[in-house]
């Protein structure tokens, strides 16, 4: 992503951003009833994918990043895209409204308090706080709907959906946050692919419904807004950012939903949409107080990205099994410090990392090293051997000389 959005401030609040874009999902699905739901999410990715030589562009980024990922980061992302959209388009159409929302705002509460479980991050009060603050504006946001309409067997069934959906996308957001070697820009090619088997989905299981000019516009500004940019920003938010802030903030999403629907569709406002919004938004304040008040250096350092990047980073360096792993692992390395390079405004911000990834350097070569001069021995006896004898049996031994891909 560009320059200005590399800092944590930054990132976070283009992650934001992303779910800001993410909340004008709500209104364009609204104009897409009438086709069904692989159907919409296979053109609208495929919308999202025909922008991303745009953000390729923009970013510098290489289109072929995608293929150097190994297959479970394809697994990993491709279901979870087709699975959450298929889902929620599906069963959002015929749930009940306010069962369906409150299930969909349990997903930033899954990331807030999950993201305590992520090696490098610290779940703080203001976190919780901000989370449920968030969680009781969509309460009072949910209350507005009526439930008459709905049997009790099919709404179950499309409210499982429905949570499914919501617990999938949060376990995603989680594990992306462990996954930073993985560039965002690769998700175009991740939405060609979600693309291709949407399509195949959608012949197995539905019959093609010929979009009106109308449902065509609708259909394109769902794969460049809420599943094409949104996601983008989102991905490199949580990689980079404040993942518990980010987490609190998604509430503001169906919140803003729930306006654009009053705006353009026959919906009104009324005050209980002004109180829920007073209470996700602040909420999301609450939640973003880490970012905005100085800490001490101590507090900082266990909180920031580059400790959850550098506890993964000596673990891949531990658990190389062969050449091809550890060259993955050297070029993370690399990329850091050519980036680090490219970094003249802040020139001394950075010299605490370079000394670490000069250590795991260090590391890697005398790896390298003894896997030229001892052909009968593995680069898993060598990662684990070198690690170990550097770090110690220690975790906080561990910490002391991580390194950030």
């Amino acid at each position: 992503m560009a320059h200005h959005f590399s800092g944590r401030v930054g990132a976070s609040v283009l992650g934001a951003i992303g779910i800001v874009l993410w909340a004008t999902e709500t209104t364009l699905v609204t104009f897409t009833t009438a086709i069904p739901p692989l159907q919409t999410v296979a053109v609208a990715f495929f919308f999202a994918a025909a922008i991303s030589p745009i953000v390729w562009w923009v970013t510098c980024s290489d289109p072929l990043e995608a293929f150097r990922q190994p297959p479970r980061v394809w697994l990993l992302t491709v279901a979870s895209l087709v699975g959450y959209h298929a889902c929620i388009y599906y069963a959002t159409q015929k749930a009940p409204p306010a069962a369906a929302a409150l299930l969909q705002g349990t997903t930033p509460l899954m990331i807030v308090v999950g993201s305590a479980f992520i090696p490098g991050e610290r779940l703080r009060w203001w976190h919780i706080a901000g989370a449920l603050m968030g969680f009781a504006g969509v309460l009072s946001l949910v209350e507005v709907g009526g439930e008459a309409t709905y049997s009790g067997d099919s709404a179950w069934f499309y409210l499982t959906i429905i949570g499914v959906a919501a617990a999938l996308w949060g376990l995603y957001s989680l594990i992306s946050r462990t996954l930073p070697e993985v560039p965002s820009t690769a998700l175009g090619m991740f939405y060609a692919a979600s693309s291709l088997v949407s399509l195949a989905a959608h012949f197995c299981f539905e019959e093609w419904v010929q979009p009106a000019p109308s449902e065509w516009l609708s259909i394109a500004a769902l794969g460049i807004l809420p599943m094409g940019l949104a996601i983008y920003f989102w991905d490199f938010g949580l990689k980079r950012g404040d993942i518990q802030a980010l987490g609190a903030f998604s509430y503001v999403e169906p919140f803003i939903g729930a306006v654009l629907v009053a705006l353009f569709t026959v919906s009104s406002l009324n005050w209980s949409l002004m109180w829920s919004g007073l209470l996700v938004v602040g909420g999301a304040v609450v939640a973003s107080t880490s970012l905005w008040v100085r800490k001490h250096s101590s507090e900082t350092s266990e909180g920031h990205p580059q400790t959850t990047r550098a506890t993964f980073i000596l673990a891949a360096l531990a658990q190389v099994n062969d050449r091809q792993d550890l060259s993955r692992v050297s070029n993370q390395i690399l990329s850091r410090l050519v980036q680090i390079g490219a970094d003249y405004e802040r020139p001394r911000e950075h010299d605490e990392e370079i000394r670490k990834l000069l250590s795991a350097l260090r590391v890697s070569m005398d790896i390298w090293d003894g896997l030229t001069t001892e052909n009968d021995r593995t680069a898993a006896d060598f990662g684990s051997g070198y690690v170990d004898k550097v770090c110690q049996p220690n975790e906080r031994q561990l910490e002391k000389i991580a390194v950030v891909p």
